[in-house]
């Protein structure tokens, strides 16, 4: 499709959407939407109605040009479809900026410090994730009402993920593996008073039991860096992330993978609320009124440099072309 484009005589009239992050990296526009394209495809070859909601997702987009050349997104038409990759992405970007400015706000509180927490269980078959997915949601409120939680642990922020192995070569190939990533809030005498202080072996004993399993389940625990933005950032990064990546089910020249995964995956993430605060993060996220992560506005995320309304700017409108897979200004 991109040669249709080369070989068009009227492609220097023909203005492509550039826009790029504070970094000067492009963002993916591009190929985000051939992305829902091939999803649409699975959709539709699945019999689901939700195929023409996602093949229209982001065929507009309008932008707000400021005179510095800044590109701020002004308007969508986003399906919000749990798996479309468009919305995905805009989700992830979303819930970063949020976890960003609830640890921004909980870091000012010398009181406290942070921790990270990651719980698993063992990899699952597509048939069993669903079900999978209802005892880890019930292992997790089970620990968080437990009274060593409650003593320990004052605020918690939670992210699902879910990983589709496709390593052809391993024992658990197209198998899933969910699991939580979590940033636990406890008082700054945590680490010194025994009777607050939970343990590696402890945690991975308190999740065993809450999650009714025969096996030692997999749980990891490490400090939250904090001494730089730069760490700040990259730590939040590393939990607040959106549950599934479109390459665990958008599958490259394998319409059959790719089906069986959209099946399982859309079947087993509906309905449910993959990311949460709570505790004093819970109450942070209030106070600044910030919207639902998850199914809020995935046109405003939070992330981009707030610029104030008396400056200057023209809208650009931007129409997705189907024949050659690019964004043009209308």
């Amino acid at each position: 499709m991109q040669d249709n484009y080369n070989k068009d005589p009227k492609r220097n009239q023909m203005e492509l959407l550039s826009d790029k992050d504070k970094i000067g990296k492009d963002r993916p526009w591009k190929e985000k939407k051939v992305k829902t394209l091939v999803l649409a495809e699975s959709y539709e070859r699945l019999g689901m109605k939700k195929a023409y909601r996602v093949r229209d997702c982001g065929s507009f987009l309008e932008f707000k040009r400021y005179t510095n050349g800044t590109l701020k997104l002004n308007g969508a038409n986003f399906c919000k479809v749990r798996l479309c990759p468009m919305c995905s992405w805009r989700r992830e970007l979303k819930i970063f900026a949020q976890t960003s400015k609830v640890m921004d706000k909980a870091l000012e509180m010398r009181d406290y410090r942070f921790i990270f927490l990651t719980l698993t269980c063992k990899n699952v078959e597509g048939v069993e994730l669903s079900g999978t997915l209802d005892k880890l949601f019930h292992a997790f409120k089970k620990l968080s009402e437990r009274k060593v939680f409650k003593n320990a642990v004052k605020g918690w922020f939670r992210a699902l993920e879910v990983t589709h192995n496709l390593d052809e070569d391993s024992k658990d190939y197209d198998t899933y593996h969910p699991h939580f990533h979590i940033i636990i809030m406890v008082n700054k005498s945590y680490f010194n008073k025994p009777e607050l202080y939970i343990s590696q072996e402890r945690w991975t004993n308190l999740w065993k039991d809450s999650l009714q399993v025969e096996y030692t389940p997999i749980v990891d625990v490490r400090a939250f860096k904090t001494r730089t933005k730069k760490q700040v950032s990259k730590s939040i990064a590393e939990t607040a992330k959106y549950t599934v990546k479109d390459n665990d089910y958008i599958l490259d020249g394998n319409e059959e993978m790719t089906d069986s995964a959209v099946m399982v995956l859309d079947k087993a993430l509906a309905n449910r609320r993959l990311v949460a605060f709570g505790g004093q993060l819970k109450r942070i996220h209030k106070e600044l009124n910030l919207d639902d992560a998850e199914d809020g506005n995935l046109i405003n995320t939070g992330i981009d440099e707030e610029l104030r309304e008396d400056v200057d700017y023209v809208l650009e409108h931007y129409q997705w072309h189907i024949g050659y897979n690019q964004y043009f200004k209308k």
